[in-house]
């Protein structure tokens, strides 16, 4: 199973919020781009996937987040959905994710939710 984490931001995600995300995630991490599917994969020095982001999507429909999440938070309305994915059981992958997310939500303003 995965360990997911969604940064619920303010503010769109431009791209140097997300560069400096991904460096926050782990300098040392590779990047691949799914251009077609708006995906960025970072990738341990040793070829291990350590997390896999989607492109932020605005999120207008107030109570969605709450539906879908069943996150009581104060969640900013509307808000950019950024969510993050990593393999389950690899601890150093989710500490990556969760610092990518974290660096995200810092920058655009907002909150963040995870499975754990």
């Amino acid at each position: 199973m995965t360990f997911d984490i969604v940064a619920l931001c303010r503010e769109q995600p431009g791209p140097g919020a997300m560069l400096a995300a991904m460096r926050a995630a782990g300098p040392e991490l590779r990047v691949n781009t799914i251009d077609e599917a708006q995906l960025i994969q970072l990738y341990h020095e040793d070829g291990r996937l350590m997390m896999t982001t989607e492109g932020a999507r605005l999120v207008q429909v107030r109570g969605e987040v709450r539906r879908l999440l069943g996150f009581d938070e104060d969640v900013p309305h509307p808000v950019w959905w950024v969510e993050t994915r990593a393999p389950g059981g690899d601890p150093e992958a989710e500490a990556a994710a969760r610092r990518f997310t974290q660096a995200l939500v810092t920058t655009s303003g907002g909150v963040s939710w995870s499975t754990r």
